[in-house]
């Protein structure tokens, strides 16, 4: 069902560190991310709804910057 994930981090002393390399490990693994969106039941018309959205948001900025670019 889920997936194996390799977040083993060695403490050379530096608990600290050690921590922050585990948190980087874990969010580069998308561990995270994962883990919010398994909490609750997300129906597919809503994910490609979301998908959509945010495809729609990051033209819209991306549309906007190239227009700012261009008053300068």
């Amino acid at each position: 069902m889920g997936r194996v994930v390799n977040a083993a981090v060695v403490v050379d002393g530096d608990i600290d560190a050690a921590l922050k390399k585990l948190r980087k490990k874990i969010e580069k693994e998308g561990l995270v991310k994962e883990i919010k969106r398994a909490m609750y039941y997300e129906k597919p018309t809503q994910r490609r709804r979301k998908k959509l959205l945010k495809a729609r948001k990051k033209l819209r900025k991306l549309q906007e910057k190239m227009r700012r670019m261009d008053m300068y």
